[in-house]
């Protein structure tokens, strides 16, 4: 019985000239081959069970007085997985051979071990230069293979691989930053859009690029999120954070020996621009069970009088007129804790959206500022290789050269770790204006853009129960909307908010 297997299947390594050889070595000994098994693809450290052709051989032991494979790394590169073989085969009295000559039926039992050893050594040896050579190309800010981030392609020679803008891309990423920043949108209608408009998803791009067939995925909020999240779009190398998956939410920069990111090509956003995009999609991040946002104007705004709980748009639309109420679930059916609350959608919204601008429509829009959050991802890094290598250290001879070494690159950090705890410790965000009102942006943005604007005011309108036998038309006494102000308003410190509430007051009694 002859065995072959490959790692991974090339034209110029394909296994018909191994498979001679054994026919070959079978005949010059007058053997007959009864089966011959392959693996394609097939690492030699996995285990027996785990190849198709292995199971083969293994099922054909007990019929097959040897089993002939070309070279011995050819069944296995642990010895483990080896000496597992081996006694398959002494349980049917079935002797393991090499078609080299190295291994044959004569010194089997001598040299068979050692062999295997050495085998598992080279594999060792193998793994150690793969490890070296991406930790030396890591340091120097080369890709290290697979597909470029949403926002880059791949150029350059074999071992200095680089990033570079694929415009097309990085200008889907940089408009969907400005609108989450300045427009009030949402993951969940950033997605939408990109869909409706036909934009491909990451990896349609990519198979476009490369002039691959398209497959059709659409955009998920999910997917948007990581590419808008990852401090790729820095420039920056990626590694998982130990411990953790890898995810664009815990994936942290890889840092030089100076605790700087290492950089493989020029940034899509700027730092406080990615800081910014990074500090909304926290803030709207929501776990399972939390109501999710609508298309209605005053979700989460519109509360009800009895009982306290968010009103729910409820569309209808009769003979082509929109129908559509707000209506509050604790008021509805047989479970009810209160009687029915109902208002009518549109003139709801209307009444809201003009009470709002009227007091608030000249006031300049600000928007919270992030400075460069990186400071604070690198000190957490810095810290963490600081304390790696500290235990490292007790573990060295301390007048030997790896110690020596060890503590220059200490010295470094540490060094690197103060200038960061001095740019963390000063890196406050702060409110700026974003070039117009609000009535301006109010104007320029959708249902869930301006919800966004009376969440950020302070909005909360208070809708009261028709009154029973009351005419059914819009009554705006059962309406109560109220304003606590502009963020940047209540987030003053308290001297600074008593004068701010003094003018605000005095401004909307005009």
């Amino acid at each position: 019985m002859i065995y072959d297997r490959l790692s991974r299947l090339f034209a110029e390594e394909a296994p018909d000239h191994r498979i001679a050889a054994c026919k070959a070595y079978a005949e010059q000994r007058g053997w007959k081959v009864v089966h011959i098994a392959t693996d394609t693809n097939v690492s030699g450290a996995s285990r027996l069970e785990d190849r198709p052709g292995m199971r083969e051989v293994l099922s054909w032991l007990p019929r097959a007085d040897y089993v002939l494979a070309s070279k011995l790394d050819r069944y296995a590169r642990s010895v483990l997985e080896f000496q597992r073989l081996l006694d398959a085969a002494k349980s049917t009295r079935t002797t393991v051979v090499t078609a080299d000559g190295v291994v044959s039926p004569e010194n089997a039992s001598i040299i068979i071990n050692v062999l295997a050893a050495f085998a598992e050594y080279e594999r060792d040896m193998i793994t150690a230069r793969i490890t070296d050579s991406k930790k030396h190309f890591r340091a120097r800010g080369n890709h290290l293979g697979g597909l470029a981030p949403y926002g880059y392609q791949v150029t350059g020679p074999v071992n200095d691989k680089r990033w570079v803008i694929d415009e097309t891309s990085a200008a889907v990423v940089r408009d969907c930053a400005d609108k989450l920043i300045n427009h009030g949108a949402s993951i969940t209608g950033l997605t939408r859009e990109l869909n409706e408009r036909g934009i491909p998803s990451p990896a349609d791009h990519a198979r476009q690029r490369d002039g691959r067939k398209m497959r059709g995925t659409k955009w998920s909020s999910t997917t948007l999120r990581d590419v808008l999240y990852t401090p790729t779009l820095r420039g920056w190398l990626v590694q998982a954070t130990p411990g953790d998956k890898r995810s664009a939410l815990t994936n942290q920069p890889v840092l030089d020996v100076e605790g700087k990111p290492v950089s493989a090509g020029p940034e899509i956003l700027s730092a406080a621009v990615w800081s910014a995009v990074r500090a909304v999609l926290d803030s709207k991040a929501k776990g399972r069970g939390v109501d999710r946002s609508g298309k209605s104007l005053l979700l989460h705004v519109a509360r009800c009088s009895e009982c306290d709980g968010p009103m729910y748009r409820q569309r209808r639309e009769v003979n082509g007129k929109d129908q559509s109420t707000y209506v509050c679930r604790n008021g509805v059916g047989k479970r009810g804790i209160h009687k029915p609350n109902v208002i009518t959608a549109h003139y709801l919204d209307e009444l809201v959206s003009a009470d709002y601008l009227k007091r608030f429509g000249t006031f300049a829009l600000m928007r919270w500022a992030e400075l460069d959050g990186s400071a604070v991802l690198q000190l957490s890094e810095v810290t963490a290789q600081i304390e790696r290598l500290a235990g490292n250290l007790s573990a060295l001879d301390p007048k030997g050269a790896a110690a020596r070494v060890v503590i220059s690159q200490l010295t470094a950090l540490e060094q690197r770790q103060a200038e960061l705890q001095a740019e963390a410790a000063h890196s406050e965000g702060r409110w700026v204006s974003s070039g117009g009102t609000v009535a301006d942006a109010w104007k320029a943005r959708d249902d869930e853009g301006r919800r966004a604007l009376l969440t950020d005011l302070g909005a909360r309108v208070v809708v009261r129960p028709a009154t029973p036998g009351a005419p059914k038309r819009f009554d705006p006494q059962r309406v109560m909307p109220t304003y606590e102000g502009p963020a940047w308003w209540r987030e003053l410190d308290p001297a600074a908010a008593h004068l701010e509430a003094i003018a605000l007051e005095e401004e909307l009694a005009v």
